[in-house]
């Protein structure tokens, strides 16, 4: 059983498996990567500014924030676009998301385009 143990306000999730191995799931990209080995280390590397610039992007989120881009309770930053079908990492191109949405919107984009090679061209369609 897999366990939560951070959602981000870019709508990405931190969680532990079976192994007790802490992974991220990047829904920007739709990447999934191991992180550490153990909740412990994990801990650890919660104080690493190199890793947290990486996974939780303060100083884009801080120009979301003087912008008046404020999140609501239950609410995640999305992309108009997603980064991975060609979106930019902008404060004109972020906007706020109920949860629900956003992982309902990335799922389904990155389960359509998890087999196919890097540039090809899409066209997304949601399924009912």
């Amino acid at each position: 059983m897999h366990s939560v143990i951070m959602v981000t306000v870019w709508g990405d999730i931190f969680f532990e498996d079976n192994n007790k191995a802490i992974f991220w799931l990047q829904t920007d990209e739709g990447n999934l990567s191991k992180v550490a080995d153990s909740n412990q280390d994990f801990q650890l590397f919660l104080k690493d500014e190199n890793k947290i610039d990486n996974w939780f992007l303060p100083l884009l989120l801080e120009k979301l924030y003087n912008a008046g881009k404020i999140l609501k309770e239950d609410e995640v930053f999305g992309f108009l676009k997603m980064p991975v079908l060609g979106g930019e990492y902008s404060i004109e191109k972020i906007v706020p998301c109920s949860m629900s949405v956003h992982f309902t919107f990335t799922g389904e984009i990155c389960e359509q385009i998890k087999d196919l090679p890097d540039g090809t061209k899409v066209n997304v369609k949601f399924r009912k």
